[in-house]
Order: structure tokens, then sequence, then C-alpha cells
């Protein structure tokens, strides 16, 4: 019986980890959209287990989650250098260029389908006003979560 339950579990994580993409997201000085400071796109839904490639314009770009379901979804990026981070956690994840957090250069990641955000909104509206662009476009895509 000990036997079934490890193959099953082997068997789960591995059509977990086939099943598993990986995106990228741009953090960018000066957006497709001639928006400056953009994390691109700035809303990117995906699956619980995938990747997402954060990849840097230039050296003084990084990636930091200032909200997360846990702890445990919690990543920092080094400045300047693509870096890839796998979900795991279901919910949602905010993420912030460090130096130019102040400037709205945000990202909001949806990992799974119908997820609780009151955790991410709550932590966006605590430090919102400490933002001076782009807050508009973080909170469209704090409404687009299903």
């Amino acid at each position: 019986m000990t036997k079934l339950k490890i193959f099953s579990l082997c068997l789960l994580l591995c059509s977990t980890m086939i099943n598993a993409k990986e995106h990228t997201i741009k953090l960018l000085t000066s957006g497709s959209n001639g928006t400056m400071m953009v994390f691109e796109p700035m809303l990117l839904q995906i699956a619980v287990g995938d990747t997402v490639n954060f990849v840097p314009s230039d050296p003084s770009h990084n990636a930091v989650s200032f909200s997360a379901p846990s702890d445990k979804s919690n990543f920092k990026t080094p400045y300047g250098k693509a870096t890839k981070v796998t979900f795991n956690e279901e919910g949602v994840v905010l993420a912030k260029c460090l130096p130019h957090f102040v400037m709205g250069m945000i990202g909001v990641i949806q990992i799974g389908e119908n997820v609780d955000k009151t955790k991410a909104l709550d932590d966006w509206n605590a430090i919102r006003s400490n933002v001076v662009m782009n807050k508009e476009a973080v909170d469209k895509a704090l409404a687009k979560i299903k």
C-alpha cells in the first residue's frame, strides 16, 4: 500500500512538472505604449507550478515581492540579471522594482483561477499613497483578477 501511495505522489508531481509553462515579464524603463518604469505585462495570469522569467532591460531593475499568499511565495531577483521564479502556491503576488517602486514599477501575478485577492488589495492600498505614477494601471490590473 505504501508503494502505491509513493507511486501516485510521484505521478502527480511529474504530471505537474510536465504541464508547467514558462512566462516572461520584462522590467522596462520605457514600455511598449510609452509608459515609463513598467513590468510588461503588468498583469500575468499563470497556473500553479508555472515559472516566470523576470528580464530587466538595464542593470538598475529587479523584482521583489511585496505581497504574496504566504512567505513561501516571497522572492527577490538580483539587479540587472534575468531570473526565473517558480510559483507553487495559488493566490496573488505583487512585485516591485525596488529602486523604481515610487514610480509605480509594479507587476501583478495571479497564480491559479478564482483566487482570493483580498490580501493583495490590502497590501496595495496600504502603500498606494507612496506611489506617484501608474497607480491606476495597478488598480486596473487588480480589478481583472478573477
